[in-house]
């Protein structure tokens, strides 16, 4: 009940009187161990949730049409279960947490075919092997990773890394051999 309090109170504020007037909603520093119920704004796109304590991840009364979230500076374990229905994200910024499983994590996020812009850095799985490379081959519309742009370069090292067996055949088909 105190998060609605508040939620209401930053509203009232902001001069918004109508549910359906929130695009843009900012808990960063309220101490939130858990993500509140949001599913009263139907047309809520951005969610600051960032420098709080949240721990479990579950983000299912959070619209399918949210465009950024911002989840960075907390105590985040996994992102499985919670995010894959927020086809819609164009930024996701999950810096500076606990994650670790990085096969998990891009799973997770497989369907967001629209994610220009994700941060990932300073969590464990940013230390695994092949991390970056990775990331790119699971997320191909991201142009921004960690903070750094995506270049061509690394795109083909993923798609050759990621895709060897596919990658032969085109190669033979380009120079008309037979892949075998």
């Amino acid at each position: 009940m105190g998060m609605d309090k508040e939620i209401n109170d930053s509203l009232q504020k902001s001069g918004i009187r109508r549910d359906v007037d929130v695009s843009q909603l900012s808990l960063s520093k309220k101490k939130l161990t858990s993500v509140p119920d949001v599913s009263r704004f139907p047309f809520l796109r951005e969610l600051w949730l960032n420098n709080n304590k949240i721990r479990e991840l579950s983000c299912r009364s959070i619209n399918c049409c949210l465009t950024e979230l911002y989840l960075h500076n907390n105590s985040i374990k996994s992102i499985s279960g919670a995010l894959n229905h927020l086809t819609c994200l164009r930024l996701l910024l999950l810096h500076n947490n606990q994650i670790r499983g990085l096969d998990d994590t891009m799973h997770e996020l497989r369907r967001m075919q629209q994610l220009q812009t994700a941060t990932f850095s300073l969590n464990p799985i940013s230390h695994e092997p092949g991390y970056r490379l990775h990331v790119i081959h699971c997320l191909p519309s991201v142009q921004v990773l960690d903070g750094k742009e995506v270049k061509p370069t690394e795109r083909r090292k993923s798609f050759q890394t990621h895709s060897q067996e596919r990658h032969r055949v085109l190669q033979s088909v380009a120079f008309c051999r037979r892949a075998g």
